[in-house]
């Protein structure tokens, strides 16, 4: 039977079923979807028959469930700290037992990484510079573990994928990826309290993104500006190791360059060779309140922490 009791094909259904039709949503699914919106127990034959009768066309396509789609992480709007470019194991001390201090004093344990925590300097593709380390994943690890331990303080550290994370998947060609890798920084504390998200974004609430983007440019906060005009966001960028803060063209939104937790005189390619970039500069932020805070080179910190 292709009727239930109680139910008519009216205006509202009826516009609902094409509406659908048109997203690829498949007989089954439609039945699933409209006898929950009416209340009503709306079976296959229905559907078939209410098509052929509003003349939707039986060459539509149904979307293929087993294709891969993505979907952005989205965190919901909380309080967080918000670091990035540790490059660990030339991360720098201070300025995560910074980080640390100013989310303790207001008691923020929600941890965002926009990418970089790891070097993998052992992977990359270009040579090793006169006067530069050897490559030794073993040492990377065993110099990393005190940061994720650090990093146990949070309740929840959210790694956003950077361009240093990709370094596996490129040395490999994606037979092993970072993730693999993860659980052996800091034995078990890795699979407690992070989580790894492959894309190089994520989004906080309606508001604000965080990201590690492909673009890169010399001018302290162009690319975050660009973002900021692309997504009608509020954007966290890293990857540049600048720091600055400004609003896009139409004064709404803040473009940031967060920094990085880095330490320079660990770096050897910044050290052993000379370019016209910019200096790299340490920062990190914390959301708190839905407002943003900046923490640099020229914060006062014995206000904050008094």
């Amino acid at each position: 039977m292709g009727y239930t009791k109680g139910f008519k094909w009216a205006e509202k259904p009826n516009n609902r079923l094409k509406e659908l039709s048109l997203l690829g949503i498949g007989v089954s699914a439609l039945a699933r979807i409209l006898s929950k919106e009416f209340n009503c127990d709306i079976n296959r034959k229905m559907v078939e028959q209410a098509k052929y009768r509003l003349g939707v066309s039986s060459f539509m396509l149904e979307v293929d469930s087993k294709m891969k789609t993505y979907k952005q992480l989205t965190l919901p709007m909380d309080n967080y700290i918000i670091t990035c470019d540790y490059h660990s194991p030339y991360h720098s001390e201070v300025w995560i037992n910074r980080t640390l201090a100013i989310a303790e004093k207001f008691k923020v344990k929600k941890h965002i990484i926009i990418g970089d925590l790891f070097d993998f300097n052992a992977l990359k593709y270009f040579t090793v510079d006169d006067g530069g380390p050897k490559r030794d994943l073993d040492k990377e690890i065993s110099q990393t573990d005190p940061v994720i331990k650090a990093l146990d303080y949070f309740d929840e550290n959210v790694l956003v994928c950077g361009n240093h994370e990709r370094r596996v998947g490129m040395k490999t060609d994606s037979m092993i990826q970072a993730r693999h890798l993860f659980g052996l920084y800091g034995g078990g504390i890795w699979n407690r309290k992070f989580k790894y998200s492959v894309y190089d974004k994520l989004f906080i609430g309606k508001d604000w993104m965080v990201v590690h983007p492909r673009s890169y440019s010399q001018v302290s906060t162009s690319v975050a500006k660009r973002l900021a005009e692309k997504y009608h966001k509020n954007i966290i960028n890293s990857h540049g190791h600048f720091v600055g803060m400004t609003y896009d063209r139409s004064g709404k939104f803040l473009a940031i360059d967060l920094g990085g937790m880095f330490d320079v005189k660990k770096v050897d390619y910044i050290n052993l060779q000379t370019t016209t970039h910019p200096l790299w500069r340490d920062g990190f932020g914390m959301l708190y309140n839905e407002h943003f805070y900046h923490f640099t080179d020229e914060t006062d910190w014995s206000w904050w922490l008094k």
